[in-house]
């Protein structure tokens, strides 16, 4: 750098004084781009292990992105846009363009925060008057050697200068990523919301179902695979995916399917249980996390419609739980008169439990080309019973998004049967 800064000093003397004042302030450009730019923006932050850290995380990588583009979107932006115009005045217009592209950076990666601001701010404010000193120390006709001495002294200090800056930068940084996740970690916890990463698929609520056909086929409610990524279905201490064939979001039924071959099948009734008829209910409520046998309950039917007289339902006051949603509802031959539904959650209120009635089921599985086998016209002894349930019935697992659990439990009306851990 001082060889070339000789040698066009040298070149100098020749021209008149105000080609001498050009050639000053073209060669402080040019050594002023060639050293900023080589100057060393430092290395990315790291990031922190474990979910309680989602936002720490989430503004790091928002930082280490704002410094990748600095160079580009600051340092060259700016170096282009003045070179366009020649003049005495290009140091300063120079610094005025890092400082604004600088807080434009800031903005696009959601980082414009007061403190790193102001830190952006403080280094305009060092970095400014040491350009307008030395375009003025220039243009009063300073000596060869002092202008040279002016030149690298200010090259030296604005390249301390932007070590600073990123030095700064990082701190602040690092601070105001606690910061934010703390005030994360506190919402969450005001709001019930559990502790996981957005974009992680983890197994997020359980529901039950029911085989129909030795092919795999499997009934159960629509609200207990609806906006899963995945499904997966336990069968004979196997897991195996499920996918989706049909939906009837109206009456909260739905068509799934795995590569299981279940031995035994679930009928379907060709008429609607009758009131004060006795049922079974069978499932997994409350999900595995409590017990992974089945649970199965006995009652009556006690109404003929559901909720707002809904006579795709019937009511029973066989005990329903979270995650029995979508089981089979039996008669005493082993035949589905029902598809466990809902239950009225409310303080007082007992007993109020619903199953979509077995003639809603065979015309919505009909509209789908699903085939049921002939019911049994026969009572079952409990023994066969208890085996047809055992080997028919199915645990359903919800995989979702971090983000879309909490989405749902902060709407406080999903019918969905959460996981423990993230209800509080």
């Amino acid at each position: 750098m001082q060889t070339c800064t000789k040698l066009v000093l040298r070149e100098i003397k020749n021209y008149s004084f105000l080609m001498k004042i050009f050639a000053s302030v073209f060669l402080t450009i040019f050594l002023f781009t060639t050293s900023i730019n080589a100057a060393s923006l430092g290395k990315t932050l790291s990031k922190k292990q474990g979910q309680e850290f989602t936002m720490y995380n989430i503004f790091i990588d928002n930082y280490n992105k704002f410094k990748k583009d600095f160079n580009q979107e600051v340092l060259r932006f700016c170096k282009n846009q003045v070179n366009k115009s020649l003049g005495i005045r290009q140091l300063t217009a120079m610094s005025k363009c890092q400082y604004n592209a600088a807080v434009d950076l800031l903005s696009k990666h959601s980082l414009n925060t007061d403190p790193l601001s102001e830190i952006v701010y403080s280094w305009h404010t060092h970095q400014f008057p040491a350009a307008k000193n030395t375009v003025q120390g220039i243009l009063g006709g300073a000596s060869r050697e002092k202008a040279e001495r002016m030149i690298e002294d200010y090259f030296d200090n604005n390249s301390t200068l932007l070590t600073r800056l990123f030095r700064d930068l990082d701190d602040g940084a690092k601070q105001l990523a606690l910061m934010a996740n703390a005030k994360h970690l506190e919402k969450n916890k005001k709001e019930g919301l559990p502790n996981v990463k957005d974009n992680e698929i983890i197994a997020a609520s359980s529901g039950t179902g029911f085989y129909v056909s030795k092919n795999g086929h499997m009934i159960t409610n629509n609200h207990v695979i609806d906006g899963c990524k995945n499904i997966k279905t336990i069968f004979d201490g196997n897991e195996y995916e499920a996918k989706v064939l049909a939906v009837d979001k109206m009456n909260d039924l739905a068509i799934i399917q795995s590569k299981a071959k279940p031995k035994l099948v679930y009928k379907v009734s060709s008429k609607d249980a009758g009131l004060l008829e006795e049922v079974i209910v069978a499932g997994y409520p409350l999900g595995k996390k409590v017990s992974a046998a089945i649970k199965a309950t006995s009652g009556t039917v006690t109404a003929m419609a559901g909720i707002g007289d809904n006579y795709a339902e019937f009511q029973t006051d066989a005990a329903l739980n979270s995650g029995n949603s979508g089981g089979p509802i039996i008669d005493e031959n082993g035949n589905v008169v029902g598809v466990a539904v809902s239950k009225i959650q409310q303080e007082g209120v007992e007993s109020f439990n619903f199953g979509v009635k077995s003639s809603v089921l065979r015309i919505f599985a009909n509209a789908n080309n699903l085939k049921f086998d002939s019911q049994n016209n026969r009572a079952m002894k409990k023994k066969d019973l208890g085996k047809l349930i055992t080997e028919a019935t199915v645990y359903i697992e919800c995989w979702m998004t971090g983000k879309q659990i909490k989405q749902l439990i902060s709407q406080k009306n999903s019918r969905k049967a959460f996981y423990s851990e993230f209800l509080k």
